[in-house]
């Protein structure tokens, strides 16, 4: 894999590539960069694909967020056709998750298949959530959870089965959150509008041992009858990063949806 600046839009996208083939692009969560999230197995899946792995704007990364899940995969069509490619397999991890699925939803024409790896669709919140959120203590709150549980160390010891298989770049990103950065990823969660269930192929890879707040295997259960073409593929000893903690399992889940 190499990484490239790709000129895109007011400022370069840096995107990991490697090998040839159908392209499946990757796509990660929100404590670290691609590499943190894909190099156990990007590899592998360069011996017969084009594999692309972008840094998300300001996920995980230096650089401003982007405004809304929809922002996002608007700004994935365009690094898609930047990079020449029609047509990909989009894989999402955790909060690459949902932009995975938002991206297939939007642009449906250009995702061969979804696979989400421990990640949900995008929330949606009605006016009175949104402005209790903006305009009294419930922000406050939300924020100090999200510090604590998610975006802060104690989340080594509920994402992985076992917290020594954390990558040094998330245990690193753990400590160093601040509540501005929290702040800025509430408001892409309350900026979403509805958007329908992708109709395309969908792969729900979930490590059985993630113990990050929701994020459990019955809710990957609930949200399966909202797609007509799926299959739950559970890894167990492995948390929020199946892909970290088990690669081969995870390669194998993969492998054989590609195959389909």
């Amino acid at each position: 894999m190499e990484a490239k600046a790709i000129p895109l839009g007011q400022r370069p996208a840096r995107v990991w590539t490697g090998g040839s083939g159908e392209a499946i692009v990757l796509l990660h969560g929100g404590w670290a960069g691609a590499e943190a999230y894909w190099s156990t197995v990007t590899g592998e899946l360069e011996r017969s694909h084009l594999i692309v792995a972008p840094d998300l704007p300001g996920i995980g990364v230096p650089g401003e967020l982007l405004a809304s899940f929809g922002a996002y995969a608007a700004w994935l069509e365009a690094l898609l056709d930047a990079l020449a490619i029609d047509r990909a397999t989009i894989v999402g991890n955790s909060l690459g998750a949902t932009i995975a699925w938002r991206f297939a939803s939007q642009y449906p024409e250009r995702c061969r298949g979804l696979v989400m790896v421990n990640g949900y669709p995008p929330p949606t919140y009605n006016r009175g959530v949104r402005w209790m959120a903006a305009h009294t203590s419930l922000r406050r709150m939300v924020r100090s959870h999200f510090l604590r549980s998610i975006y802060g160390s104690e989340a080594l010891t509920t994402a992985f089965h076992d917290r020594r298989n954390a990558p040094a770049a998330i245990v690193s990103a753990l400590d160093r959150f601040s509540p501005a950065e929290v702040d800025a990823v509430l408001d892409i969660l309350l900026a979403e509008s509805a958007c329908p269930a992708p109709q395309v192929r969908t792969l729900l890879i979930w490590g059985e041992a993630d113990r990050l707040p929701v994020l459990d295997k019955r809710g990957a259960r609930q949200m399966a009858p909202s797609l007509n073409d799926y299959r739950l593929v559970t890894i167990p000893s492995a948390g929020h990063l199946p892909q970290v903690e088990h690669p081969v399992a995870f390669l194998r889940a993969l492998r054989e949806f590609l195959r389909r």
